[in-house]
């Protein structure tokens, strides 16, 4: 019988008396604390109290990869009620009570990722030193979850940082890095990441010796408002209703895990914490979330089919035709994470276009002190154009992001293939086009992929990898890791028109122009989409995204789908005659002004009332039944991505969660739409279509995966 390793080390104490508690879980890339962890932690701070020789303990990891990434989640899947997720906080808050107890000064040494439990566990030492590099960062991300901070966070955070600074972070989850943590007063000393150890441990010695840190003074400016704000109950109670007030509008109120933090930092007790953190572990929408996690975790193992024995290619160099939003985004993008980027475009001044704009996203990095001048040069330096094939031919991969038009990328990967001197591998961009069509005169199929990026392509997390028939593993396995490279999710798809993402937004965003020609409100739609929890509304979107892309790829999808989809009257080229292209050039279903939209006195978009002349139902005529318009648009969306598994398009159900989620903005605390079919029963969503098939038609017969599982009471996941 094998001996389990321990995680905890503790090393010295050494001649000053300061010892090294070292946490290092085995056979685990990064720490995270466990349920298993709980009683070795109890043991080791026992054995370090008693131990008079002990002056000082300076906590620290004993992998390179970071501090601790935060709680382990299946920890969290095995709890089933609320009174044992309760305890299971109280018992984290004990153990942080410990560490904090201790009658010696206790520094924390933080490089890499200090998330969640382990930032808990940070805060709860007397001290923190963090490294300055790029990958140190502090969080406390539970809200991502559905969750709150369950040891202790939601408790020490305020008092270390604040009220507001700790909202902020709580509230959005968001990172924060060494020197802003330094500014904040979440950490009391920064240091190269060679020096950490070293100064954690000369701090531990000052503290051991009653010498107190100095810390950033706060401004005077700061101290009055700090005051005003935070140092009294009034200004307490204002700071946590105008934060209401706020999550309330970007949550439409259906998160509930935000608004329970305002309540337990109201209550500022850790019983409140525990009892706030067990009921929202039960909630659905945590489910959802962590659900999300899982699929994340799960796809960043698959490279796609046939890859398992396939090494990619080292890529140091890529093409990249087109120099528009896209093509700019994608090279600021990939040159900001190391690669070289060559542009084409047909004038210089679009390739202007594009140093522009990673200057101006590379200016907002400098700025949040992610890296200085000298990084933003860097970076700058990596990016090069013109407008002929000078320089490309030694790029291992090509991204094309021409317009969607199919002979225009036929000839442009006939030239790349003339000129490539290292088997470059093209990778096209397009939003519907079949990669095997675009690929069709190819000399080397094999090496044709499809590479679908979201815009702006520096936000959005997702990158839909397009396999053909004939693409060659390694050319998959190579283009995958591209694209992780910079820093995206990938999910990998079969090819057809559409591939997954855009088939299965197709019937979303149809709906709802069945819905503006029957009469609805434009408000009244995008109203129906953010109440079931869609980020954005589909008119919205539309205008987004920009109703001359729209008409593109509603184009191709008719050639393939349009009479099972039972498409709507094409009302495009009509708004195209007009110059109603969306919030690009200020006309589009809403008003805009500059690029932004015009609001009404309560804050809400005003409509292009011209648009109506195209909507024969009229100007918002018909009564909003939010119920049913929110099952309309849902449920076209999960039959057609249930479909896309059915067809084989997608190879497993968390592919197509994640590509809902991060690619076209389905309810993220659903967990995607297998999930949602899985929460409600194949049963109740057969039933669901079948009713709006009855009466809207054909486009809502449920396909016949949905049919099986629900004749057999099955799940997508176990």
């Amino acid at each position: 019988m094998s001996i389990a390793q321990p995680a905890l080390r503790l090393q010295g104490p050494d001649a000053d008396g300061i010892a090294t508690l070292w946490i290092d879980c085995p056979g685990k890339k990064v720490n995270t604390l466990s349920l298993d962890m709980m009683p070795e932690f109890a043991a080791m701070y026992a054995t370090i109290a008693a131990n008079t020789a002990i002056r000082g303990l300076v906590v620290a990891s004993g992998k390179d990869t970071g501090f601790i990434a935060g709680a382990d989640l299946d920890d969290l899947g095995q709890v089933d009620s609320a009174s044992k997720a309760e305890r299971l906080s109280l018992d984290a808050q004990e153990g942080m009570a410990k560490l904090a107890g201790l009658k010696i000064p206790t520094v924390a040494a933080i490089h890499g990722e200090a998330l969640g439990g382990g930032l808990e566990l940070a805060l709860a030492c007397r001290a923190r030193v963090a490294s300055e590099h790029r990958k140190t960062k502090m969080a406390l991300p539970e809200v991502m979850l559905g969750l709150l901070p369950g040891a202790g966070g939601t408790v020490r955070l305020p008092k270390l940082i604040g009220l507001t600074a700790a909202l902020d972070m709580m509230l959005t989850g968001r990172n924060i890095r060494a020197a802003k943590a330094l500014k904040l007063g979440l950490v009391d000393r920064t240091v190269p990441q060679l020096q950490l150890f070293d100064a954690a441990r000369a701090l531990c010695l000052d503290l051991a010796h009653g010498k107190v840190a100095p810390k950033p003074k706060t401004p005077v400016k700061g101290q009055v408002q700090n005051f005003l704000l935070e140092g009294n109950l009034l200004g307490k109670k204002l700071v946590l209703h105008e934060a209401r007030k706020k999550v309330l509008k970007q949550t439409k109120g259906v998160y509930p895990a935000p608004l329970r933090i305002l309540d337990v930092i109201d209550k500022g007790t850790y019983e409140a914490e525990a009892k706030g953190f067990g009921e929202l572990l039960m909630s659905p929408q945590s489910a959802g979330l962590r659900h999300l996690f899982t699929a994340i975790t799960a796809l960043k193992k698959d490279d796609g089919p046939q890859t398992g024995s396939v090494a990619a290619r080292q890529v140091t160099r890529v093409g990249m035709l087109g120099a528009g939003l896209m093509g700019a985004g994608i090279a600021t993008v990939l040159a900001d994470n190391g690669v070289e980027v060559r542009l084409k475009d047909r004038d210089h001044a679009s390739i202007g276009k594009a140093l522009d704009y990673a200057r101006t996203v590379y200016g907002k990095a400098r700025r949040k002190r992610v890296y200085n001048q000298a990084g933003v040069d860097e970076r700058l330096g990596r990016i090069s154009g013109g407008t002929d094939w000078a320089g490309i031919g030694r790029a291992e991969v090509l991204i094309e992001a021409v317009f969607e038009d199919l002979s225009l990328k036929q000839r442009l990967l006939a030239e790349f293939e003339a000129l490539s001197r290292v088997d470059g591998i093209f990778a096209t961009n397009t939003s519907a086009l079949p990669i095997s069509e675009i690929a069709q005169h190819a000399k080397h199929p094999e090496r044709v992929i499809g590479m679908h990026f979201f815009s702006p392509v520096e936000k959005m997390p997702l990158v839909e990898i397009i396999v053909t028939d004939k693409t060659s593993p390694e050319v998959t396995a190579t283009t995958v890791a591209v694209a992780r490279k910079m820093g995206k999710h990938v999910i990998v798809v079969k090819d057809c028109a559409g591939f997954y993402t855009t088939r299965a937004l197709v019937p979303y965003m149809a709906e709802a122009i069945f819905m503006a020609l029957d009469g609805y409100s434009l408000l009244d739609i995008d109203e129906a989409a953010t109440k079931v929890g869609f980020p954005v509304g589909p008119i919205t979107l539309t205008d987004e995204v920009g109703i001359d892309v729209g008409v593109k790829v509603l184009k191709t999808i008719r050639k393939y789908y349009g009479e099972r989809l039972q498409l709507p009257p094409d009302i495009s080229s009509k708004l195209l005659e007009e110059g109603r292209f969306g919030r690009k050039n200020n006309k589009g279903f809403y008003k805009y002004s500059n690029g932004k939209s015009e609001l009404d006195k309560d804050g809400k978009k005003i409509i292009d009332d011209t648009v109506y002349r195209h909507l024969p139902g009229g100007k918002g005529s018909k009564h909003a039944d939010f119920a049913e318009m929110g099952d309309r648009l849902v449920l076209g969306l999960v039959n057609e991505a249930a479909l896309c598994l059915q067809e084989g398009i997608l190879r497993d159900p968390y592919a197509g969660d994640l590509g809902a989620v991060m690619g076209i903005g389905f309810p993220p605390f659903e967990g995607g739409p297998f999930r949602y079919v899985d929460r409600f029963g194949a049963r109740t969503i057969v039933d669901r279509l079948r009713k709006l098939e009855g009466k809207f038609g054909k486009r809502f017969a449920p396909c016949t995966l949905l049919v099986d599982l629900a004749a057999n009471n099955g799940k997508f996941y176990a």
